[in-house]
């Protein structure tokens, strides 16, 4: 037995490899330094980046490499090998607000008093097309203490396609945050077909296909599923254009479906037809980004995005011979959301705007009436939910290796009442490289809330005549081996 477990550990110490990362591997959607450097780089307007997450291939696109490739230890090494400890993260924070939400940090949140979390990953690499990823988590706060599998998934890549099957999250389209699907919730169960490279055909065309599971109980729908699919043209260098369709169905005690079914849900040909099967919680989007060449710039984006949670369409049967009010022609869609923004670098210096609403519908449906559109309590789409109004100001500032991370954010919900949640809040956070293996960020945020909203889900409220300010700190460790 002995010779046995020294041979395992003999192929294990030949197989093992602590300094590289197979290039197929997901980064991460939370990982939001590497997304703004690869998204700011001067030769970005050439590639269609909005599909997150990206492989770590793409992290080679960044105008300043020497900032990326530390966060992702190696990005360029496939091959047959086990690295089972990739980083190792510990986050300390401590706050005096009931309940704090991170936005985009994959349904990290905060409540009173001291949090912790922390995370451990590593990956076996299957080879030049195929992966094994894992990551752990532990929480802890005044309410909880859990370790959890956080995310799991097999990724195999054939042609100019690869198929994801495990436990991950999305974040769609050209902004901060995804409308429909966002980096706002914590890993699902899903399949994921998508393209790796892009389909040529008057230009690039790039696609991906998600099949999730929702399991949680919920006051509504228990169990719920979500079905989405974005696909995106890009013509030329100056120009993106993108479509995102997304449904929620399913669960307990609602329908399920057949394979041959499934064009009927991606259609949404019968939404909202009473007592169909058929009848889901379905969600459009298309979005322009424009990239301006002005040589002042490494990169100018502007983009637009707009969304709909009900269309006028001449496919679905409620609309059948109904021509008027559509656009472009065929359909329009109604009860919107919107998302504007514009991302400008240069050098040192990446800056992003974004401007985004919702109506007082969006996120909520006749059968999904009470958590919405959600996951465990975190929006599925933007992280506010519905019917809102939300401005962000973003500004990175790089010192070599080191960064300082500005933002500014200002919400109203709900629209609906006079008397809305006002909230305005300030961070700080900075980035500090002790070593090649250790990163350190400090982190300060500042909320400023007028008419304050006890309930914590973003497709519900309870405001308050009360007018709150909140101080939190925070500290995160970052081993990269």
């Amino acid at each position: 037995m002995r010779s046995v477990v020294a041979l395992l550990l003999v192929v294990l110490c030949f197989v093992t490899d602590f300094s590289a990362a197979n290039p197929l591997l997901n980064i991460n959607t939370e990982e939001k330094v590497i997304y703004d450097n690869i998204l700011s780089s001067k030769n970005s307007e050439k590639f269609i980046l909005s599909l997150k997450p990206l492989s770590n291939y793409y992290a080679a696109l960044s105008s300043y490499p020497y900032r990326v490739k530390p966060l992702l230890n190696s990005f360029d090494k496939s091959g047959w090998y086990i690295k089972p400890f990739n980083t190792l993260t510990f986050k300390a924070f401590y706050t005096d607000a009931d309940y704090l939400l991170l936005e985009g940090q994959s349904g990290t949140y905060l409540l009173k008093g001291f949090n912790f979390y922390g995370f451990e990953d590593g990956f076996i690499s299957l080879g030049k097309r195929s992966t094994f990823y894992y990551q752990l988590r532990q929480i802890y706060n005044k309410d909880i203490f859990r370790n959890e599998i956080f995310r799991l998934y097999w990724k195999f890549k054939f042609y100019k396609f690869s198929v994801e099957i495990g436990k991950d999250n999305v974040n769609w389209g050209p902004g901060e945050y995804g409308l429909l699907l966002s980096n706002n919730v914590p890993p699902y169960k899903l399949i994921k077909f998508e393209t790796e490279k892009p389909l040529k055909l008057i230009g690039d065309w790039k696609f991906s296909l998600v099949r999730g599971w929702l399991d949680e109980n919920r006051i509504d729908i228990s169990d719920p599923n979500i079905l989405g699919l974005r696909i995106v043209w890009k013509p030329a260098d100056f120009i993106e254009i993108g479509g995102t369709k997304t449904t929620m169905y399913g669960g307990k005690g609602r329908p399920s479906y057949k394979l041959k079914d499934y064009w009927d849900v991606v259609v949404s040909s019968k939404d909202n037809v009473s007592g169909d099967k058929f009848d889901n919680d379905s969600y459009a989007a298309y979005d322009i980004s424009i990239y301006i060449p002005l040589k002042q710039f490494d990169i100018f984006k502007l983009y637009y995005q707009e969304a709909g949670s009900d269309v006028n369409a001449i496919w679905q049967e409620e609309d059948s011979g109904k021509l008027k009010d559509r656009f472009p022609f065929i359909f329009s869609l109604l009860k919107p959301a919107y998302q504007t923004g514009l991302l400008i670098a240069k050098g040192s210096n990446i800056f992003r705007f974004e401007y985004a609403s919702t109506a007082d519908v969006f996120y909520v449906h006749h059968w999904y009436r009470y958590e919405g559109y959600t996951y465990k309590g975190f929006s599925l789409g933007y992280p506010y939910g519905r019917d809102m109004r939300s401005f962000l100001i973003k500004y990175l500032r790089y010192f070599d290796k080191n960064w300082l991370e500005f933002k500014a954010g200002y919400i109203l919900q709900p629209e609906e009442f006079s008397d809305e949640e006002k909230r305005t809040y300030f961070s700080l956070e900075y980035s500090k490289f002790v070593n090649n293996l250790l990163e350190i960020r400090p982190f300060f945020r500042l909320d400023y809330i007028k008419n304050y909203d006890t309930n914590t889900l973003p497709t519900q409220f309870n405001l308050t005549d009360k007018t709150k300010t909140f101080i939190t700190l925070g500290i995160s460790t970052f081993i990269r081996f």
